[in-house]
């Protein structure tokens, strides 16, 4: 089977994911900009921050194991991306007050 097309594929879709996800991170921050600390809408920020870094994470592993596959070296970055937001996520979560 020829990888060419798999490789071309994810790589653009590697790229688009990676670029629609800080989209909707800077969107949430921008959104919820005027929020004080301790309000509704900074609890409703954080929710949306630890969701989207949750797909992120997801998303990351996923890219990591196609390119495991398919044995290139982007799958390794793609790893540690996904380290890095599962990271994020669990010290949101963990610091969280209850």
């Amino acid at each position: 089977m020829n990888t060419y097309f798999l490789l071309l594929f994810f790589g653009i879709l590697g790229i688009l994911g990676t670029i629609a996800h800080l989209t909707a991170t800077g969107w949430v921050i921008w959104l919820y900009r005027d929020a004080h600390r301790r309000s509704f809408l900074w609890r409703l920020r954080k929710w949306r921050l630890k969701q989207l870094s949750a797909l992120a994470c997801l998303f990351f592993l996923a890219m990591a194991a196609s390119y495991g596959i398919l044995h290139e070296s982007w799958g390794w970055f793609y790893l540690m991306g996904a380290f890095e937001t599962g990271l994020w996520w669990l010290r949101a979560v963990i610091g969280q007050r209850v």
